[in-house]
């Protein structure tokens, strides 16, 4: 079988595109038994000479994240030549709110910026791509997302298969933690900051910074308003934006403590992959109780959303950060190294085999 990839170059979608296209990509070819190409979304719209060539020999045809306008068009192209196209995507797109960077384009049609040009559409899209990206999904084969609840919604549409999100365990090293007294504790990169507000976690976080000077909040992706909003001494903030999935890791590997608030319809939709890395880099976290996360309670530390909560359970963590950090060297680690994308791909395989087949 023979399976191509088709992604945007957006600097926002550089660390999920890892995970859901690159490294989904490089397990197959390492099978030996199938073949996996990574196109440009650019190029398939454009069609160029590259895209033909290998769009003609693929089996199966998988988009990331987005359909609309042009993209339509080419898929309406590739179906009529026979070929089985799917989509996948991990974001509850429909329950997105203004605050989030994405809201514009879905709910409001502002051009999507890339980095191979500035926009794939002139103007104002319309109707708004997450009308058309309703419109895409019903002549599609079938779709691939990153959670339950999320096959759940979309179901209406078309076939939706259900794809966790698994980490190629060789892309985190050994962990880097030792500076001079400071405890590092971060988000993850994919948490926005109302969820991080809303959940009590950010105040909680004050209260911890006041009451533990060697604390650092370490911010990834939420943006400078919560710097600026912050009753945190500004030697205790530690804002970065990674501009790639390698300076990710490289962040997260310095992280003493993990971060996963969960606020919303639009957050109990994500993949729990955040904590999987925190798991894989040997970092003790404390999250949001889920009942979906059932199979991962033994874990972490888990705290309802308050104020009270989360600093009692951050506080608790820093009065013993040895021992939860040895017990995040043991079966949570090993757990994470179970969800190594080799290991698991015949699962992937199997649902594209059944796609291709049905």
């Amino acid at each position: 079988m023979i399976v191509t990839y088709i992604h945007s170059n957006r600097p926002a979608d550089r660390i999920r595109t890892q995970l859901r296209v690159r490294n989904l990509a490089d397990a197959i070819n390492r099978t030996g038994f199938h073949r996996a190409n990574v196109l440009n979304l650019d190029s398939f719209i454009e069609n160029s000479p590259d895209a033909e060539r290998i769009c003609a020999r693929s089996d199966l045809l998988i988009i990331y994240r987005y359909l609309y306008g042009p993209i339509l068009t080419t898929i309406r192209y590739w179906k009529a030549r026979g070929k089985r196209v799917i989509v996948d995507f991990d974001q509850a797109i429909d329950f997105l709110t203004p605050d989030m960077p994405d809201y514009p384009f879905w709910l409001e049609g502002m051009p999507l910026m890339t980095r191979a040009r500035k926009d794939i559409s002139a103007s104002r899209i319309s109707p708004i791509p997450l009308e058309q990206f309703k419109w895409g999904l019903e002549m599609l084969d079938a779709a691939t997302v990153s959670s339950a609840r999320l096959e759940n919604d979309w179901t209406r549409y078309v076939n939706v298969y259900e794809l966790p999100d698994f980490l190629n365990t060789c892309q985190y090293p050994i962990p880097n933690q030792a500076r001079d007294g400071e405890v590092w504790i971060g988000l993850g990169p994919t948490v926005p900051y109302a969820s991080f507000k809303n959940s009590g976690l950010a105040t909680a976080m004050e209260h911890v910074c006041r009451e533990y000077p060697q604390a650092r909040l370490v911010l990834s992706n939420q943006g400078n308003k919560a710097t600026l909003d912050l009753d945190i001494c500004r030697e205790q903030i530690v804002a970065y934006t990674p501009g790639s999935f390698e300076e990710w890791v490289n962040l997260l590997l310095n992280l003493d403590v993990g971060l996963a608030p969960v606020y919303g319809d639009f957050d109990l939709r994500l993949s729990p992959v955040h904590l999987l890395e925190f798991m894989i880099a040997k970092v003790p976290w404390i999250a949001t109780k889920q009942v979906d996360l059932h199979n991962l309670i033994r874990y972490g530390r888990w705290v309802q959303n308050s104020v009270d909560a989360w600093e009692r359970g951050l506080s608790q963590i820093m009065e013993q950060l040895d021992l939860y950090q040895k017990k995040a060297r043991g079966e949570p680690f090993l757990y994470a190294l179970g969800k190594d994308i080799g290991a698991n791909i015949d699962k992937t395989l199997r649902i594209y085999s059944a796609i291709v087949n049905q």
